[in-house]
């Protein structure tokens, strides 16, 4: 006798991913076709801590007729019996993976983009997971596995990632339902439904193919240089070894942004020094790994974060055009961002003239009365004319910068670490692009910049003891890798006291 079974569908989405939503219209598309359906869901509590699980279940309405009785539906899926795996991009893709809701019976139907886990971002270091042996495990386990970037398509339609997931269900055939019954199902909602029938059609073509599509690096779209740039873009052409030219450009961009033309100039005078050096040393056969290295790294070192560039990113245009993006804005919609910002008395001192900041910060009475005004934080509506020009009078602060507290300290802390990266080069050149690497470990500003000084502070003081070593360039990557693990530096300070009684024993 012939066991009727329902079609059984997983859904693994994130908030604000309109799971629920694709969930909905599958329940809605099975009823409206003959089928009796239950859905339930299983909520997170916050990103990837707990993603939603939603789980649908469609049974015959004429099978249950026949037997005379209605059939038990699961209420969650069981692993090794789902028909049908929706995931709204690949990290939960992967969840579904290792939760077992994936075998040969299953047609996985997943986007290629990722959205960070805070997990991912919490790292001081890059904290992100690669997908490659998600997918390659996708390919191995599912019956028919469907993949492109869902995102994407949503963006080009103006539509939502669930009307995409929804089109790819439909192209995949892995229900019973032809085309017209999905797009009646999206009609039936009256949400949207322009919109979602764009972004179904999109997905639904990409379904078709055989193949699905590996996710792609992503390729920035850079603005064209302004005129006063060519000049600085002409010299970087021609002084320097195309292998650097690439990582040179972005670093003359960004500190061109950060400050003006001149300062864009000074890092090419800079990076000519390392250039130059790196050519005595035959650099061209090491693939001009040092100069690649300081022209990342020494752009990161100029364009550091300070109030004054805090103020100008957060009043940019193109900033509010991204979160209207982001949240979906329609014309006419009124979008409000509200920053929360804590600047403490340092930074306030980074900003002014050296001897006066300088004069505050060795003054306890100064800094305590400047706390007072600045000791607590304060939520800025920079959507607000008040909050925007706040802002935008800090950030006109840009052209006194070179006259700034911050900006000495820094100079001379280039300077001193430059130094260091073409005092080492002749004998260790793998050292000196570890060397190079140290800004790796600063960034950011306030107490995650104070923490990442210390921890540079720590690695140069021991990197005396062990420099002279052939090794020692592994030792300085380990250091760092170490200090980037937590924020109290406890993993850093156990690595250093294991290389001292190393070289104590």
């Amino acid at each position: 006798m012939k066991t009727v079974r329902p079609i059984t569908i997983a859904i693994t989405a994130m908030g604000g991913q309109g799971g629920g939503v694709l969930a909905d219209w599958i329940v809605s598309l099975g009823e409206q076709n003959g089928y009796m359906a239950q859905s339930t869901s299983v909520p997170g509590v916050a990103q990837r801590t707990g993603a939603t699980i939603y789980y649908v279940e469609l049974f015959p309405r004429d099978e249950a007729r026949k037997a005379k009785r209605d059939p038990i539906l699961a209420l969650t899926p069981v692993p090794g019996d789902v028909d049908i795996v929706i995931a709204s991009e690949m990290m939960e893709a992967g969840r579904a993976l290792m939760r077992g809701f994936v075998s040969k019976r299953t047609t996985l139907i997943a986007s290629t983009h990722r959205v960070y886990a805070i997990s991912e971002k919490e790292p001081l270091g890059d904290g992100r997971k690669t997908t490659e042996e998600i997918y390659v495990l996708a390919e191995q386990s599912a019956g028919r596995f469907i993949a492109f970037d869902m995102d994407a398509a949503a963006n080009d339609t103006s539509s939502f990632i669930s009307s995409v997931l929804f089109g790819a269900l439909a192209g995949s055939e892995a229900l019973p339902f032809d085309r017209a019954a999905f797009e009646y199902t999206i009609k039936h909602g009256q949400k949207a439904v322009e919109a979602n029938l764009a972004g179904f059609a999109l997905g639904y073509a990409h379904s078709t193919n055989t193949a699905p599509a590996k996710p792609a690096t992503p390729t920035p779209v850079l603005a064209p240089p302004a005129p006063a740039v060519m000049p600085l873009l002409a010299r970087l052409e021609a002084d320097f070894a195309p292998a650097s030219h690439d990582m040179l450009r972005h670093g003359l961009r960004r500190v061109v942004d950060f400050q003006d033309v001149a300062y864009g100039a000074l890092y090419l005078e800079r990076m000519a020094r390392i250039h130059e050096l790196d050519l005595a040393y035959n650099g061209a056969r090491k693939n001009w790994r040092l100069t690649c290295a300081m022209a990342r790294y020494l752009a990161l070192a100029m364009a550091y974060e300070d109030t004054v560039r805090v103020a100008d990113l957060k009043t940019r245009a193109d900033r509010f055009a991204r979160f209207a993006q982001e949240v979906s804005a329609q014309e006419g919609q009124i979008v409000t961002i509200t920053e929360f910002m804590h600047p403490r008395v340092e930074e306030l001192c980074d900003i002014l003239p050296t001897p006066i900041g300088r004069f505050i910060l060795r003054s306890p009475r100064a800094k305590r009365a400047l706390g007072l005004f600045f000791g607590k934080g304060r939520r800025i509506e920079t959507t607000s004319l008040h909050g925007f020009f706040l802002l935008r009078l800090i950030s006109a602060f840009k052209p006194l910068r070179r006259y700034s507290l911050r900006f000495d300290v820094e100079t001379k802390r280039i300077e001193s670490w430059m130094q260091n990266v073409v005092d080492t080069a002749p004998d260790h050149y793998a050292l000196a692009c570890e060397i190079a690497g140290l800004q790796r470990l600063i960034k950011g500003y306030g107490d995650t910049h104070s923490h990442g000084l210390r921890n540079v502070a720590k690695i140069t003081e021991a990197l005396g003891s062990f420099a002279k070593m052939k090794s020692a360039h592994t030792t300085l990557k380990a250091l760092k890798e170490a200090s980037l693990q937590d924020e109290d530096g406890l993993a850093l300070s156990a690595a250093l006291k294991k290389l001292q009684n190393g070289r104590t024993t």
